[in-house]
């Protein structure tokens, strides 16, 4: 796991009334709690205005969606790119569009996808949803995806429902805005 989360100071009054003594604590459970909630994205080129859409609601509700054109800075290495992303992620979703086709680096991803939900257990979901594109057809699930559930949404709204329902994190407290 790798990210930022913020920890409150504890104060406590020193021996001598003028100073406090300052101290900063993190429990496992905390950190879990309060690390970047990452979710990959993955897609073909060609649907990223689609996908951009997903990562902007995602990123509203306080999740930190992982997309490429985002996540990698210029000169860096695709494949360990991607590892990274989904090495940092909790959850990774294919976007499987008649453009999505597995090989080259979308091959990757499924195979990488794999792996975390493997090394991570329950805490990694693979969200697979089959879209259809203008003329109503529908993208083909990768072989090894098939042995997971997934879904093929009539709406953007039902496919974000499902996105939601899938993740293996709660979506946080009911909170006033500030």
């Amino acid at each position: 796991m790798k990210g930022y989360i913020t920890l409150k100071p504890n104060y406590e009054p020193a021996l001598d009334d003028s100073k406090f003594i300052v101290s900063f604590s993190a429990t496992k459970k905390g950190i879990e709690v309060n690390s970047p909630k990452k979710i990959f994205l993955s897609h073909k080129g060609a649907d990223k205005p689609l996908v951009r859409e997903y990562f902007q609601l995602l990123k509203e509700l306080g999740f930190d969606p992982w997309l490429d054109e985002d996540a990698m800075a210029a000169g860096t290495k695709l494949n360990r790119g991607i590892y990274q992303g989904f090495k940092e992620s909790c959850a990774a979703i294919f976007f499987v569009t008649p453009s999505f086709k597995d090989e080259d680096y979308l091959e990757d991803e499924v195979d990488y996808a794999i792996d975390e939900q493997k090394e991570k257990g329950d805490k990694f979901a693979i969200v697979t949803l089959a879209l259809k594109d203008p003329d109503g057809k529908t993208g083909e699930i990768p072989g090894l995806l098939r042995k997971y559930v997934y879904k093929e949404p009539s709406s953007q709204l039902e496919a974000f429902r499902e996105i939601i329902r899938a993740l293996p994190l709660d979506t946080g407290k009911k909170v006033w805005k500030n």
